[in-house]
């Protein structure tokens, strides 16, 4: 328990981020087709239904965090951490880029949501390093 609580405190930007991916497959997994409003337009042309996007970031969120929990006592961690934080960065330009996107094809405003999820994008780019970091210096 003490190194996972160490693990939350040097690794906030992750969990966190893991935490969004779960919360995101537990939205799309909700009665209801979120995907046909319109501020999710440019989401459906990837041909996903909303079910399969729900168990893309439920599945990877979780994945992440049980990276997160044994990150330090097993050899290979930090590497699924870089490749957990790189999907989350392409996930979260992605989601970003759809919604900026959906704006312009609405004629409506950009939401805050497109700086949200670049602002999470940059972050995880931060974890990525940080998880090399690790890789590189902590791992025999």
């Amino acid at each position: 328990m003490k190194t996972a609580l160490k693990s939350l405190a040097d690794r906030t930007n992750e969990w966190f981020s893991s935490l969004v991916m779960i919360a995101w497959g537990a939205t799309l997994a909700l009665p209801g087709d979120l995907l046909s409003q319109p501020g999710f337009v440019a989401f459906r042309r990837f041909g996903m239904t909303e079910a399969s996007w729900a168990a893309l970031f439920a599945f990877v969120g979780a994945a992440r965090i049980v990276a997160l929990y044994i990150n330090g006592r097993w050899p290979r961690s930090p590497h699924i951490r870089m490749v957990g934080a790189l999907f989350g960065a392409v996930s979260w330009v992605q989601a970003s880029v759809l919604l900026y996107e959906a704006a312009g094809i609405n004629n409506t405003p950009v939401t805050t949501g497109c700086a949200v999820y670049a602002l999470l994008a940059a972050f995880e780019l931060f974890s990525i390093n940080r998880a090399a970091f690790d890789a590189r210096y902590h791992v025999s």
